[in-house]
């Protein structure tokens, strides 16, 4: 199927749920869409305005330009006297008026081209108001996330040609050259997605890459088509390039280590739009771009099947999650409709995406992270330093051509700073899904996962893609961190079919114990076998997940092979395999851990 059919099909498909979750018999809620696993109407549901019309338009199904009408005039009743929206209406939040003002603007334009025009003049009277808010709020700049402002130029351009405003396109060029060129990084990376609120980081500026994908960089691709701006198209594709070397060979995308991992579902992030609308608007000038666009879509639609006809967080949503969570919904639907309206069309279509090459070992140098890739295998290496996101040279996200995700790195502390986007653990109780060290020295736990001055270094002149990662074990408590006398080595060795790892830890004081802990990926109810010094977990149609430990003075415990560690985001269920000692004296210590797929 070509890519527009797969992409108007996931549209469809999208704008299909979402009537059959149209609020009608409530009058306060009239129009609105009802999150089944929420409970709630989610205050962003009018990015589905655009979407809605757009298969009006497609189709001239009035179903479609009914729901419309319905959700603008829900969308209407909820706007405040200020022009903005509450982003949940138990909040505060207003930002994500830029959103719903740029869903309004693509559905003014889009209907006015299919001749529309009366259609799309209804909307004027929440355009209006909206772009004078965001003019207001973010037109001058200020300190909350970089997606904010980047997204407000592109919305202030929109506005200053529906309404006529020169005021309003002198804002977004000043907004894009101080956020959108002004946020990037030589090598590509667009800096910015953390606020002040949540001070996740020691450093200023900190990357998310499921929001520069899903978010930022298409906002900056649609400017730059609509103005012309050489310059910036030229910036934007160059970022574009160094964002998709964090798609995985399989379409997902890797945001492990990411400012915002706490709400990374692989497919993107929960409430991010999704990266279709960059890649398509710029894959004229990168064919790489039109595959990524494919992989990630096709990702997106695996995604549903554990999300009952929703995108659901991760491989095990339906099995820790009773119903789907329509936001993604609205929020996809919104950038693959953006996609195959303002996208194009690359004259080759064939191309592959940089992961799909086997490359060895690739260094991110701005961020600390790094790409390992044999031919089955692909894993990364985090040295990044954004609090309670993996750290400390562990490997947050580890792949299998075949078996799909075997080792996810989930925050270190889940918390829930979106309670309407942010579900509670469906498990009485949570462990982390993230490999690590772990010593406990007079009571206290120290981890590697705490430690943010990690460091990494190439291997060269190996046969194999080699890496070696150092640092020392971190205790936290009420935002310090305290060394504990534990320094660490982590070796990787990534062989043709098996992925190695070797722990040397270094105790310089004595302590009540050690241990290294591999979280596999499992599903529920997972039946583990063990033979000697290897432990076999189930691996679906692909086979076993065969994982062997040994180290002096480590032994198996035989707790975690019954227990499983879950994780949110994304939403993973795994066996975490443990190793530990009893108390140890100073001394150098080894451990050697092997993972395979058996077929």
């Amino acid at each position: 199927m070509a890519l527009d059919n797969k992409l108007f099909s996931l549209v469809q498909h999208f704008c299909d749920t979402l009537i059959a979750h149209q609020e009608l018999a409530e009058p306060s809620w009239r129009g609105g869409i009802r999150c089944p696993e929420c409970r709630t109407i989610h205050g962003r549901c009018g990015d589905a305005i655009f979407p809605l019309y757009y298969m009006y338009t497609m189709t001239g199904k009035s179903k479609y330009a009914t729901s419309a009408r319905l959700l603008a005039d829900y969308m209407r009743v909820l706007q405040q006297p200020d022009g903005s929206w509450l982003n949940e209406s138990a909040g505060e939040w207003k930002g994500t008026t830029v959103f719903q003002l740029l869903s309004l603007c693509h559905a003014y334009d889009l209907l006015l081209k299919k001749g529309e025009q009366q259609e799309a003049e209804t909307l004027l009277d929440m355009i209006e108001p909206a772009a004078r808010w965001v003019s207001r709020v973010f037109g001058n700049g200020g300190k909350t996330n970089v997606n904010y402002y980047i997204t407000s130029a592109l919305v202030l351009l929109w506005a200053s040609r529906i309404v006529d405003d020169s005021h309003y396109a002198a804002q977004a060029g000043e907004l894009i050259k101080r956020y959108g060129l002004g946020q990037l990084t030589a090598d590509g990376f667009l800096l910015g997605e953390k606020t002040a609120q949540r001070p996740f980081s020691r450093i200023t500026g900190t990357v998310d890459i499921g929001y520069n994908l899903d978010m930022s960089l298409g906002a900056m691709a649609e400017y730059a088509l609509m103005t012309g701006d050489a310059e910036l198209k030229q910036r934007t594709v160059h970022a574009l390039r160094k964002h998709l070397e964090m798609m995985y060979p399989d379409g997902s995308i890797d945001n492990s280590f990411g400012s915002r991992n706490y709400k990374w579902t692989l497919f993107g992030s929960k409430t991010a739009h999704g990266c279709q609308m960059a890649f398509l608007m710029l894959c004229g000038e990168d064919p790489a771009f039109y595959k990524a666009a494919e992989l990630n879509a096709d990702y997106l639609q695996k995604s549903m099947k554990a999300g009952r006809g929703m995108p659901g967080y991760g491989p095990h949503y339906k099995e820790l999650f009773a119903q789907g969570c329509i936001h993604s919904v609205f929020n996809r639907a919104d950038a693959l409709a953006a996609a195959l309206v303002y996208g194009q069309t690359p004259a080759q279509q064939d191309a592959v995406i940089p992961s799909q090459r086997v490359f060895g070992v690739k260094e991110h140098a701005t961020i600390g992270v790094y790409h390992m890739r044999s031919h089955d295998w692909m894993g990364t290496v985090s040295c990044y330093h954004v609090y309670h996101a993996p750290a400390g040279g562990t490997i947050s996200y580890l792949w299998h051509a075949k078996a799909g995700p075997v080792q996810l790195g989930s925050a270190t502390k889940y918390e829930r700073y979106e309670p309407y986007n942010m579900p509670a653990y469906p498990a009485a109780s949570e462990q982390l899904i993230t490999p690590r060290i772990e010593a406990v020295r007079q009571g206290m736990t120290c981890s590697n996962l705490y430690e943010y001055d990690a460091a990494a270094s190439i291997c060269a002149n190996t046969a194999q893609p080699e890496l070696e990662a150092s640092g020392r074990l971190k205790y936290e408590a009420d935002g310090a961190r305290y060394d504990c006398g534990i320094s660490y080595r982590i070796r990787y060795l990534f062989h043709e079919s098996f992925v190695e790892k070797r722990y040397d830890v270094n105790v310089l004081m004595s302590c009540e114990q050690l241990a290294i802990t591999e979280p596999i990926v499992s599903g529920a109810n997972p039946v583990v076998s063990v033979e000697g010094e290897t432990i076999g977990i189930p691996a679906g149609e692909a086979g076993v997940i065969s994982v062997s430990g040994s180290g002096a003075g480590f032994e198996l415990d035989g707790e975690s092979l019954t227990k499983t560690a879950v994780s949110v985001f994304p939403s993973v269920i795994a066996v975490p395999l443990r190793w530990r000692t009893g108390p140890l004296p100073p001394g150098a210590y080894s451990f050697r851990v092997t993972i395979r797929l058996e077929s």
